[in-house]
């Protein structure tokens, strides 16, 4: 009868030592030596009909090893029942090279692995939580329609204008960094929008007041987090000129412009009506959004720091710099190689995604949520389809595709959850503008 017995190692590591009985493993060598008969070929024997020993003398270590994984495979999950423990990543197995080649010795290895941490309950009526609150006022809605003017404005090249905050001003520029000229530093007929377009801290208020014409040298310093390491928090001076400035004519508020956004009848007033449906629809989404990072960041800071295996943490991590390549390749940003390759990129967030997942498994349990609500299900379900004209029958759509249900549910699954740590916690209330929550929720 096979045994095994565990040990505790330094922090999450464990060892389980097995012993697999001669017996099994003298089964195990014989199917092996069978496969491995059915198809030899070896000169002057039929296929099939070679000699035991001169199969062994042949293929010996082969039919060994693969009755070794086999004895391995076989024992490896008992071993694990029997010693009541869950490996979190694939073990590393040693095997004692005392036995026989064989096949007709007890076999003895070692597994060695990482096991999750078994965390304490924390009271959840303790853990401080911002619950996040907003309205959509008039303002709001004025402010999206002025978006929108902007949008569909029509810039109009001004050659007595300086550059100001809302203007256009066509650029060339060419960066440097310790006198010399770095990759993506330069560029011909830039459009900076100015107070618009998004560039490094000290860029655009620099080119303000000067005009069409105008050649000057400014200075800036790259933020610490910019995404360039090569870059981070290094000062540069770049050489400007002003190609041109332009102002922008905005549409005027009347029926045509309504219709460009669907909006056909009633002019003003319906436009207005339309564009509150979907800030809400928006708003709903961006709260939701910002609710989650909330509680994530509430439990993180609630258990503090704790160890959790390697292996999880560099599974997550690789699986992080994936999504990153794939949403790089979609923008059509150039990634000369993996960025897995690095491995700090994304240790941080992936730690902090190991512990979330040990958390949030422990008040599964507490919570005794087994399977999502009806409401749950339908809010996920609203979230996708109230952007279409028939969101009933997008809904419909997706609860007949297994794939998509499959992942709304597990979506609905974590909204019961964190309702549920909501509602237990002790919450402190604030109040965002619809623009504050937005840019919260769009980060998401």
């Amino acid at each position: 009868m096979m045994q095994a017995s565990l040990e505790n190692l330094e922090g999450l590591k464990r060892r389980i030592t097995v012993t697999v009985p001669a017996d099994d493993m003298k089964k195990a060598y014989a199917a092996s030596l069978r496969n491995v008969a059915k198809n030899a070929r070896i000169d002057g024997f039929r296929k099939g009909h070679v000699p035991t020993k001169v199969l062994e003398m042949h293929f010996g270590p082969k039919i060994y090893s693969d009755a070794l994984d086999k004895v391995v495979q076989q024992s490896l999950p008992q071993a694990f029942e029997q010693c009541q423990v869950e490996p979190a990543g694939v073990p590393s197995i040693a095997l004692d090279d005392k036995a026989n080649l064989d096949g007709s010795s007890e076999v003895i290895y070692t597994a060695e692995f990482e096991v999750m941490p078994v965390l304490e309950e924390k009271p959840l009526s303790e853990m401080p939580l911002t619950v996040v609150q907003s309205k959509i006022s008039d303002a709001d809605i004025d402010t999206m329609i002025e978006n929108l003017r902007a949008q569909q404005g029509k810039w109009q090249v001004n050659d007595d204008a300086a550059a100001a905050d809302g203007k256009l001003a066509k650029i060339d520029f060419v960066g440097r960094v310790n006198g010399e000229t770095f990759e993506g530093g330069s560029a011909n007929d830039f459009s900076l929008v100015i107070g618009r377009t998004a560039m490094i801290p000290g860029f655009s208020e620099q080119i303000i007041g000067h005009k069409a014409g105008d050649k000057f040298t400014i200075q800036v310093t790259f933020p610490e987090d910019y995404h360039a390491e090569e870059l981070k928090g290094k000062p540069a001076e770049f050489d400007i000129t002003v190609n041109s400035v332009s102002d922008q004519k905005l549409p005027e508020l009347n029926d045509e412009f309504f219709a460009q956004f669907g909006v056909k009848e009633g002019g003003l007033e319906a436009f207005r009506a339309d564009l509150l449906r979907n800030m809400e629809r928006e708003q709903k989404r961006a709260l939701h959004v910002t609710q989650r990072n909330n509680v994530c960041d509430a439990l993180l800071k609630y258990f503090g720091e704790f160890d959790v295996p390697a292996d999880a943490v560099e599974n997550e991590r690789k699986r992080m710099c994936e999504m990153d390549m794939r949403r790089f390749k979609s923008y059509g940003i150039p990634v000369k190689e993996d960025l897995a390759a690095d491995p700090s990129v994304h240790k941080d967030d992936a730690v902090n995604a190991v512990r979330l997942r040990c958390i949030i498994d422990l008040y599964v349990k507490k919570s005794g949520l087994q399977a999502p609500s009806d409401d749950a299900i339908n809010e996920e379900l609203s979230l996708v389809a109230d952007a279409y004209e028939d969101p009933e029958a997008v809904k419909e759509a997706i609860r007949k595709n297994k794939e998509q249900f499959a992942n709304i549910r597990n979506q609905a699954f974590e909204r019961d959850l964190f309702n549920y740590i909501q509602n237990s916690a002790k919450c402190e209330v604030k109040e965002e503008t619809f623009s504050e929550l937005l840019r919260v929720g769009q980060t998401a």
